[in-house]
């Protein structure tokens, strides 16, 4: 009988997308396993964009804090438990690190495997692992989760060259898009994240003048609004309907180039394989850093000014 594993990365947008080449590894190295993964119910169409991933459990702790004293919240948590432990996994893999992914990775009620006492999020979540791995987030995300998971399996991996191995779905019907277009990521849940929008409009009158459309995705009216704002009259520059995750996949798939700030649908975007530009505005790239299986730049850094120029440059190199 085919090994069953399961692993545990519940949220958020970025590091799921980050723990995506776990799926290929593991595939990899043992085709005949049973792959599931335990998500944040918001974020479960993304695991399903890797064909490696067999089958996706959800949790809702997002929805469930809002009510913890609920008796609805824990017959939904009562009923996530009873379903782990009915899958009897040969092994569970809580690749998140935290209090509240260890004590969900606990209910499959098999052996399972986290980050050492020094090296994890939260050092509470030791108490729910059977065995530790010494892996610090100095490494890297995407290496560290990669790692993590060969530890306890015992394959080995490429640690230079990740691989995501994604499929996006079928462009929504009746959505229109120009012929060539940029996906441009302008938006974040953080403020401190965030690019000028005058240099945003001045990007894409740019790429406009070299026959680049710019395609805008919003998640939120706030968001929205500011994306109006930038396209403003430009016939060139789009703001597309609000979509799912696997519509805005399918739209980013088909790009020439995805631009953007530190944000999940930036990094979705290069885990895609489009080339990609980032525009680090209070990030470190040793910490996080575009990482995709095409030519990937991550300008500028915490508290570090970007100029348009400077994007310009890293998009013709690309494009």
């Amino acid at each position: 009988m085919a090994k069953k594993i399961l692993l545990v990365r519940t949220s958020s947008l970025g590091d799921i997308i980050h723990t995506l080449p776990v799926a290929y590894d593991i595939k990899r190295a043992m085709p005949e396993v049973k792959l599931h993964w335990l998500a944040e119910e918001s974020f479960a169409d993304v695991c399903k964009l890797s064909p490696f991933v067999d089958v996706v459990k959800r949790t809702a702790f997002r929805r469930w804090r809002k009510a913890v004293l609920s008796s609805k919240t824990w017959r939904e948590i009562g009923a996530v438990r009873a379903d782990l432990r009915a899958e009897q996994y040969d092994a569970v893999i809580d690749e998140q690190g935290l209090l509240r992914s260890a004590w969900a990775a606990s209910w499959a009620g098999s052996e399972v495997f986290g980050y050492s006492r020094d090296t994890v999020r939260e050092s509470f979540a030791t108490l729910f692992y059977k065995e530790t791995k010494r892996l610090p987030e100095s490494i890297g995300t995407v290496r560290r989760y990669r790692k993590m998971a060969a530890l306890c399996l015992g394959y080995s991996i490429d640690e230079e060259h990740p691989k995501f191995g994604l499929k996006a779905p079928e462009l929504p019907k009746n959505l229109p898009l120009p012929q060539n277009y940029a996906a441009l990521f302008v938006s974040t849940s953080q403020e401190r994240k965030i690019w000028p929008e005058k240099r945003w409009e001045t990007l894409a009158r740019e790429l406009g003048t070299k026959g680049l459309d710019s395609v805008l995705f919003w998640g939120n009216e706030k968001e929205k609004i500011r994306a109006l704002r930038i396209a403003g009259q430009m016939p060139f520059v789009h703001v597309l309907p609000h979509m799912s995750i696997p519509a805005v996949a399918a739209v980013v798939s088909r790009a020439k180039i995805g631009i953007g700030v530190d944000t999940g649908l930036m990094h979705l975007a290069a885990a895609l394989a489009r080339p990609c530009v980032g525009i680090w505005v209070d990030t470190k790239p040793e910490n996080i850093s575009l990482v995709g299986e095409n030519s990937c730049a991550t300008l500028g850094g915490k508290g570090l000014d970007v100029p348009v120029d400077e994007v310009l440059s890293a998009v013709k190199e690309r494009v």
